[in-house]
């Protein structure tokens, strides 16, 4: 691949995505929301670094502009939020809960949308959106966490549907679950290191292709239940 797009990708697994893709790739372009929060990213060879907000939608259609003569082979929409621990059950704030779902789902959607040309003008034409287990409806058997079990539902749903519509442009979409991992997000508690997500999610990227598109799976490519 020669352009790859990675969001949020001034911490955390963005931040390793980062990392593993500058040695095989050209540029990387990355996405943050505050350019003065991302020194460790600024380190990284072959890195360009854009300013973007996914709830801010003149954000998504500047960046757009900025880099709509580029070539992307691969978006892959790694920024999210996860905002449950702010709130009580039963008391909802349904502004946080609409900024999450924004954050999580539309604004991925938005994005992605908006760069079909700069996929069409690449060669590997990928779409990875990091999505989470916590998305599936069969496997929630513990309830709660109200806001992130349906921002990561309706990225899934969205998503699916993008991977049809798009499978006759040989675009190749898939929905990646990158485990419970050690990030300011997953806590300290989580049982994966960063090293190892990502390095199973990257075997994944690499090995699916339009045969697979529309999949729903966990980081080390096993598939998962809607």
């Amino acid at each position: 691949m020669k352009n790859i797009l990675i969001t949020g990708a001034n911490r955390g697994i963005g931040l390793m995505f980062a990392k593993s893709f500058s040695n095989n790739v050209d540029t990387v372009y990355t996405t943050v929301r505050d350019l003065n929060n991302c020194d460790e990213l600024k380190k990284i060879k072959n890195i360009e670094i854009l300013e973007l907000d996914l709830v801010d939608k003149n954000s998504i259609k500047s960046f757009c502009s900025e880099i709509k003569d580029i070539p992307l082979d691969l978006i892959l929409n790694n920024a999210g939020t996860f905002q449950d621990e702010q709130m009580e059950e039963t008391n909802l704030d349904s502004d946080l809960w609409l900024d999450e779902i924004m954050i999580n789902a539309i604004g991925p959607m938005t994005l992605t949308q908006k760069l079909k040309e700069n996929l069409m003008s690449g060669i590997e034409k990928k779409v990875v959106f990091i999505s989470s287990q916590m998305g599936s409806v069969d496997d929630n058997y513990s309830g709660g966490y109200y806001f992130y079990r349906t921002s990561k539902s309706a990225l899934n749903s969205a998503a699916k549907s993008l991977a049809i519509d798009w499978k006759a442009d040989n675009i190749s979409v898939l929905m990646l679950h990158p485990g419970w991992v050690k990030t300011d997000m997953g806590g300290s508690k989580a049982k994966l290191e960063i090293e190892e997500s990502v390095s199973s999610m990257l075997k994944v990227i690499n090995a699916f292709d339009i045969s697979k598109t529309g999949s729903f799976v966990n980081y080390d490519g096993k598939k998962l239940e809607w």
